[in-house]
């Protein structure tokens, strides 16, 4: 699926666009069983800490994560997320062809899986941990844009917000500022329990839409387009994913790998690659700058 004239045009006028069934069960299932995998895993290794009593198996995916954050009294997101996950079907599910075929529009044909990329378990509202009381399971207000160095602040990085249940009000999907994407990246503080937020007197005048997002959509966002969430209210976990893209021969504003996954003028990213960039940056301990605030 490529994006129309129609849609690039609206893209680029409102600061971003939903697009309902990009992805189908083949795309999403293997990924989402490694998930569960990988969930599976760390409830053994809690277990065998001592750290739980229970490891949930007989649990779903949209919940045991949800289960076994209450039991710690913290969230386990940075166990299932990069760079501790760097799993093969993760790695296959960023050269998914249906998403470059997508964004291709946008970033042009030498298209790079920027080094930034989350993968978020947003726990229902009673099961959040006390780190992040202050905005009770939501994500306040920020701009992707905000949280590179300055260098990238003429590449176009396009997120790809990618929903593994369906994001509904009622489970926290995003909060966008239509048309808020234009003029100067405004100033971020941090913000407890979360990381960054936009500035209070820099908030956009406009007010916020919310944009449900079924499962097999995608949602695309500009970089300087301010975003967040409400708590998720229901019972399931919003698993989603951050995945961010930008022309190749562009700055990505941040210091840490990508993967090069669509190119006529080079050799794409082998897994290999990939594996061996990552160990090398986290091996290197030098002070490095890695967003502007």
């Amino acid at each position: 699926m490529q994006l129309t004239a129609t849609q690039m045009e609206t893209f680029h006028y409102e600061g971003y666009l939903a697009v309902e069934g990009v992805l189908d069960s083949e795309d999403l299932d293997l990924l989402i069983a490694d998930f569960d995998a990988l969930v599976d895993e760390v409830a053994q290794d809690l277990y065998g800490e001592g750290v739980i009593s229970e490891h949930y198996a007989d649990e779903p995916f949209e919940r045991r994560i949800a289960l076994l954050s209450r039991a710690i009294g913290g969230s386990l997101q940075a166990r299932v997320s990069f760079p501790n996950n760097l799993r093969r079907p993760l790695f296959d599910f960023l050269n998914n062809k249906k998403l470059h075929d997508l964004l291709e529009g946008l970033v042009g044909s030498e298209i790079y899986c920027h080094p930034c990329q989350h993968i978020r378990p947003k726990l229902p509202e009673g099961f959040v941990g006390p780190g992040y009381e202050d905005f009770a399971g939501k994500s306040p207000p920020h701009q992707d844009a905000g949280v590179l160095l300055p260098e990238a602040d003429e590449t176009l990085v396009v997120t790809s917000w990618i929903p593994l249940v369906n994001a509904t009000e009622e489970t926290g999907t995003l909060q966008v500022y239509p048309r808020a994407h234009r003029g100067e990246i405004r100033q971020h503080v941090h913000a407890p329990g979360y990381g960054l937020t936009i500035e209070p007197t820099q908030m956009p005048e406009v007010q916020p839409v919310t944009v449900p997002v079924g499962k097999g959509g995608v949602l695309l966002l500009h970089g300087r387009t301010p975003h967040g969430s409400e708590a998720n209210r229901s019972d399931i976990v919003r698993w989603s994913m951050d995945l961010r893209w930008n022309d190749a021969r562009q700055p990505t504003g941040r210091p840490l790998p990508g993967l090069l996954v669509r190119s006529e003028e080079n050799p794409l990213t082998t897994y290999q690659d990939w594996l061996d960039s990552w160990k090398e940056a986290r091996a290197d301990t030098r002070p490095r700058k890695m967003w502007r605030w």
